[in-house]
């Protein structure tokens, strides 16, 4: 698993997220994202993938042309890597 946050104005976040289709149209490697406000008008988004090439791929596939189409975003992902520890509850 590699793990990835982003934190934007929420403005960016409907757009970003509607427009690579993450949330309507998963792609099979993002193992999980959940999303919140913090109650400021941003929203901090947290990304599981499978790989660190899984997140490659989308940003190639998805991200890459509607920055190309609306310029660099003025919050980046920040790439934290593998965790060290998980835990998920059994359903």
């Amino acid at each position: 698993m590699f793990v990835e946050t982003i934190t934007s104005s929420r403005e960016l976040w409907e757009t970003m997220t509607g427009r690579t289709r993450l949330i309507s149209e998963p792609p099979e490697s993002l193992v999980v994202s959940v999303a919140w406000d913090d109650g400021e008008g941003r929203v901090t988004v947290l990304n599981v993938w499978e790989t660190p090439d899984a997140i490659a791929d989308f940003y190639v596939e998805r991200t890459r042309p509607i920055i190309e189409e609306l310029g660099e975003p003025p919050d980046k992902p920040k790439r934290h890597g593998e965790p060290l520890a998980v835990y998920i509850r059994p359903s």
